[in-house]
């Protein structure tokens, strides 16, 4: 996953450092103690749609079953879009081919996403479901926690 998911920028601030100094001569700078510090991350709407649309997500939803109408079915992601609306909500649309019937449904959902008071988990409340018919709350569901996966903050990989 972390290699799908790229940043826009990334602000960090840290304090008494540490470094190798023989490193600094070849180029190569790396702490040589744990430091504590802060980082922001900016991650924009195409940014996070590489992600969702990323083999990595992808293969983790094409093995969820549901359940749709009485029946178990493996789902295969379409497309998937998410976007920014403003408001501090976040809105995710996606077409879901259901493996059993070879349909094609949409489904959707906005949400408010917050940062944990660890500052290390980004996690969506206030879900409303889209407009579009709901074929699954399982699906839905599956949907939301991947979202939570990809906002994630430890699923950067900041070397």
């Amino acid at each position: 996953m972390q290699k799908d998911l790229a940043m826009t920028e990334l602000e960090m601030q840290i304090t008494s450092v540490a470094i190798n100094p023989l490193g600094v001569a070849s180029g190569s700078i790396e702490l040589t103690k744990p430091r504590t510090g802060k980082a922001e991350v900016l991650l924009t709407e195409a940014d996070i749609n590489r992600a969702f649309n990323s083999e990595y997500v992808r293969d983790k939803l094409q093995n969820h079953q549901i359940s749709v109408n009485g029946q178990e079915t493996a789902i295969m992601p379409q497309h998937i879009d998410f976007h920014l609306p403003g408001e501090g909500k976040v809105v995710l649309n996606a077409s879901i081919l259901l493996r059993g019937t070879g349909e094609t449904k949409q489904v959707g959902f906005s949400a408010v996403p917050y940062i944990s008071a660890n500052g290390k988990n980004i996690s969506l409340k206030n879900v409303e479901y889209g407009k579009s018919q709901e074929i699954s709350p399982e699906l839905t569901q599956a949907l939301i926690a991947e979202t939570d996966e990809i906002l994630n903050l430890r699923n950067f990989d900041l070397e």
